[in-house]
């Protein structure tokens, strides 16, 4: 629950939302990247985005919070991945969708969504490979289509993408995660 308290909250509703990454072993001390955004922080941020960009802007209306760590050098690669594949059978078990799961050959891509009435009210990433490891968690209303637009507007379009081609209506069409090459499959 430590990462809920540094966000500012101790909602009920959040926590259920919201999967703490606790210690990640194998990692350095410190990410490379590390984003920590309370639901005040992100209507602050939202409002800000509207101004120039309002797309991204309302990708944001009903997130709570969103906590990003990229790690770009890992100490024990094989410790993160051990890490990612514990994490991915703890959130099974907290009854959180499984919506992406690939495993190619070094490399590690899991993406969790908790449902609420239908909704997506939080989503876990965690992607992993000998040299870098991304966990990323949003906690509140999540719409597919907004979170891809921000994404995309934040350069992490590729960790995000599988989300993108979602939509309101039937939310039946998505995209695979794009490959090392570049190329990316369309699944229907």
């Amino acid at each position: 629950l430590s990462a809920i308290v540094a966000l500012g909250t101790s909602s009920g509703a959040l926590a259920q939302e919201f999967f703490d990454f606790g210690q990640i072993p194998g990692v350095p001390s410190e990410p490379n990247v590390e984003v920590n955004m309370n639901a005040a922080m992100l209507a602050f941020v939202a409002e800000a985005a509207n101004q120039t960009n309002p797309d991204a802007g309302h990708a944001l209306d009903g997130l709570k919070a969103i906590r990003v760590r990229v790690y770009e050098k890992l100490n024990d690669p094989k410790a993160v991945a051990r890490f990612l594949d514990d994490s991915s059978k703890t959130l099974d078990r907290q009854g959180w969708q499984r919506t992406v799961f690939v495993n190619d050959d070094e490399d590690k891509v899991r993406i969790y969504v908790k449902l609420h009435e239908q909704e997506i009210s939080g989503m876990t990433v965690m992607v992993v490979d000998p040299e870098e490891a991304v966990f990323i968690n949003i906690a509140g209303s999540i719409n597919p289509t907004q979170l891809g637009r921000m994404a995309r507007a934040m350069g992490m379009g590729d960790v995000l993408e599988v989300f993108s081609g979602l939509d309101g209506n039937d939310g039946a069409r998505h995209r695979a995660p794009r490959t090392h090459d570049g190329d990316a499959d369309d699944k229907r």
